[in-house]
């Protein structure tokens, strides 16, 4: 099982390879529309990260995201299983 530490890590560097710039203060606060993130890139990173992790979350889960602690939180929930 990942951390939310981890998790965090891997957002920011998928985050940092799909958007082409730095992602280092982000913190499980940060609201994802105030990092410059848009629905398109959002979409890629959530695919890459359930690449990586082999885990399938579901659309509907990811329409209440808000801050990076939310996707984490839905990302942490796959790995589970629950």
């Amino acid at each position: 099982m990942k951390s939310q530490e981890e998790l965090i890590a891997l957002f920011k560097q998928v985050a940092t390879e799909v958007d082409k710039r730095e992602f280092r203060d982000v913190t499980g606060e940060s609201v994802i529309s105030d990092l410059g993130i848009d629905s398109l890139s959002m979409m890629q990173i959530v695919g890459e990260m359930e690449l990586r992790l082999n885990i399938m979350i579901p659309d509907e889960d990811l329409v209440e995201l808000v801050t990076v602690a939310d996707l984490v939180g839905v990302v942490a929930r796959r790995i589970e299983g629950v």
